[in-house]
């Protein structure tokens, strides 16, 4: 008994409050610790096969525009970028740092992207508990950084996607009785999404109508309502105001270059005029919607897991609060119930974001991989909770087992590759664009020392040329630019939408584009001969080529070509083609005149100034 009675309270000590406290903080970093490094498996792979790949388009794009203003370009006048506001001002900031290249946005990228996920752990763990975030967590990161659909980096999408997942982030810390400051940060945040990509709006708007009901579901007072509308409209003003009066004051009277945020409330109307054309409108003129359905179909099955695990939340909280009204007094709540109408509205609208387009490239579809992860996490909470509950395991374990090999199932094409292209349908000849796929075909190219040829071309005219000569890129291939280190003597240095503008419309751009060039002659043009929207139509070409190759120089010649084509288009595809084709005839005579052939790169053919002409 004594001897009892001297253990005990050894005993008592090792039992300490704080002790178990320390102990509980040390698992909950061997926990995140734990999190984060599986995460980073996916997430390292992917930022390896960015970094390893160059960006022809749309990352070449945006960081020739960056550096173009940079270096003193008025935006709208000297220089017309494709990229949103937002996405010129993190090139600008990459461009100003690492130089020419675009290690620097991609750099940024990484650093807002792992920062999101971080806050999505977090904030996770603190709504479902560590097992649902480490689940949620694991999978942001394969499909947000998947080659299948992640594209080069440097896209606008996964910048806004940071900034969507820091405000919901936010917001949500907020709801669950942190400081103030978190409405305020969460606003901030989510103003910047809308002004990289208009689609950005789906996080404001499930954070809008989420703040709205909650006094009407009695989780929140109508005064604090009031307080958090008013904190999230501070924060935005707070962070995007200073963008703006920098634009006024720097665009020295030309006009603001960029819409106003409320203008871009109406998501499908600013989409449309991004290029200063109809985008959205004319380019649905151009395809069926048999066909746009067919492929959006395809990307969902490529995303199948995320998919699943969001429609499994939504109907788990269905049948949930279907029980709450029979049961009333009786049900079990959940203080994390409430969060799936946020995360639920979220991601229906990056679902239904993506019909907005007919174009559907890839990147379209990154956003709702975000939401589904956040909104997958319920259904997580819910098993662990009932399995922990049960008094039988056995169902539930199988249950669980069971979901883990459908989970693995539905994610093996991500690494393993898909064997058809879910853009086009077409049948790849090997797995492609998987993790394993993309690391292997990096791992060829680097042993074989391969480059593409729009690379080999682009370091022909940087070898061949003094930096102060300027280049013309015809159709979207921008990263010739970038790495050629040119600038280009257009004021619009690439455009993708020859085969959507209207006849009048392209004779208009081609006249301008020639008086770009009386001002600044290109030493060297490239044709790229590269099909754009909508893919079925041949080029738009700048020298008639035959099967034989470039037609000889011969006026007689080339005017007989020229109509047999025009009546070709017409017949085949229509008389606006035929059209563009006609209005395209003073460029193809101006570099017929002026340029003569240097060697085809691939499709490419690169065209250099006749040494007569070379003043």
């Amino acid at each position: 008994m004594s001897r009892n009675r001297k253990e005990n309270p050894v005993a008592s000590k090792t039992n300490t409050p704080e002790k178990s406290a320390d102990s509980k903080k040390r698992t909950a970093i061997k926990w995140f610790i734990f999190s984060l490094l599986i995460a980073a498996i996916p997430f390292s792979m992917g930022k390896y096969i960015e970094f390893s790949t160059l960006d022809p388009f749309d990352g070449g794009c945006n960081v020739y525009s960056a550096k173009r203003v940079l270096d003193g370009a008025v935006i709208g006048v000297d220089e017309l970028p494709s990229a949103q506001l937002g996405t010129l001002l993190v090139n600008m900031l990459g461009v100003a740092v690492f130089g020419y290249n675009e290690y620097g946005p991609e750099i940024i990228q990484l650093i807002l992207q792992a920062g999101a996920l971080i806050a999505m752990l977090l904030t996770m763990k603190k709504l479902f508990g560590q097992a649902a975030a480490t689940l949620g967590v694991i999978i942001a990161s394969t499909f947000l950084c998947s080659p299948a659909i992640a594209k080069f980096g440097n896209v606008k999408e996964q910048f806004m996607i940071a900034f969507m997942i820091l405000g919901v982030c936010c917001f949500v810390r907020r709801q669950l009785g942190r400081a103030w400051w978190w409405s305020l940060a969460a606003g901030a945040f989510l103003a910047w999404a809308p002004i990289f990509k208009q689609t950005g709006m789906s996080a404001i708007g499930a954070v809008g109508l989420f703040v709205i009901v909650q006094p009407f579901l009695k989780n929140r007072t109508f005064r604090q309502t009031v307080s958090d509308i008013g904190l999230l409209f501070g924060g935005a003003v707070l962070s995007i105001a200073p963008i703006y009066i920098w634009l006024i004051i720097w665009h020295k009277g030309n006009g603001l270059p960029y819409m106003w945020l409320w203008q871009m409330l109406g998501v499908i109307k600013p989409a449309a005029a991004a290029e200063g054309s109809d985008y959205v409108g004319g380019a649905r003129k151009m395809i069926s919607f048999v066909e746009v359905s067919a492929r959006i179909m395809r990307y969902y099955l490529l995303l199948i897991l995320p998919i699943t695990m969001a429609i499994v939340s939504i109907l788990v909280r269905l049948w949930r609060a279907g029980r709450e009204m029979i049961k009333a007094k009786n049900f079990q709540k959940n203080d994390f119930d409430r969060f799936v109408l946020l995360f639920a509205v979220w991601w229906i609208l990056d679902m239904a974001f993506v019909w907005v387009s007919p174009r559907s490239f890839e990147q379209y579809y990154l956003p709702l991989n975000a939401s589904a992860a956040m909104l997958g996490g319920y259904a997580a909470a819910i098993y662990l909770r009932k399995y922990k509950q049960a008094v039988f395991k056995g169902r539930w374990f199988a249950v669980g087992i069971f979901s883990v090999i459908a989970m693995i199932a539905m994610s093996w094409h991500i690494f393993a590759g898909v064997n058809y292209s879910p853009h086009s349908g077409t049948r790849y000849p090997r797995p492609q664009r998987g993790y394993f796929t993309r690391l292997q075909e990096i791992s060829e190219q680097k042993r074989a020392s391969a480059v593409s040829p729009w690379e080999e071309l682009s370091d022909f005219i940087r070898r061949n040329s003094e930096p102060k000569d300027r280049i013309y890129v015809w159709g979207w291939y921008p990263g010739i630019y970038v790495k050629s280190q040119r600038i280009s003597s257009a004021r619009i240095a690439v455009t993708s939408e020859m085969h959507v503008m209207s006849p009048q419309v392209l004779s208009e751009f081609i006249k301008q584009m020639l008086d770009d060039f009386a001002k600044h002659r290109p030493l060297y043009i490239v044709d790229s001969r590269k099909r754009d929207f909508p893919w079925n139509r041949p080029p738009l070409e700048l020298w008639p080529v035959s099967p034989k190759g470039l037609l000889p120089n011969q006026p007689e010649l080339v005017a007989g070509y020229e109509q047999q084509y025009k009546k070709m288009l017409s017949d085949k595809i229509g008389e606006d083609e035929a059209g563009r084709f006609d209005s395209m005839k003073p460029l193809r005579d101006y570099v017929m005149n002026n340029y003569e052939p240097v060697r085809a790169f691939g499709e490419q053919i690169l065209f250099r100034l006749k040494s007569e002409n070379n003043e």
